[in-house]
């Protein structure tokens, strides 16, 4: 059970990485820091990941999902 939610995972993470050519998050940075006062702004940020790559994390995940539901227990 454990090796097919793992290759559920990575397989989602290739996935999203097709999708999305990468895998986007949410950074806040502080811009603005004078005494008492302070100031952040978030930004939208991406991990690019080639279309390539996230294919074969794709794969590895569904081989693995795979692999689990065909191993006995």
């Amino acid at each position: 059970m454990r090796f097919i939610v793992i290759g559920i995972v990575i397989a989602l993470v290739g996935g999203v990485g097709l999708y999305f050519g990468g895998l986007p998050y949410t950074d806040r940075e502080q811009v603005l820091d004078v005494g008492p006062l302070e100031a952040t702004a978030e930004m939208r940020k991406k991990v690019e990941i080639p279309p390539l790559l996230s294919g074969g994390i794709l794969a590895l995940g569904v081989g693995i999902a795979v692999y689990g539901a065909g191993r006995k227990q």
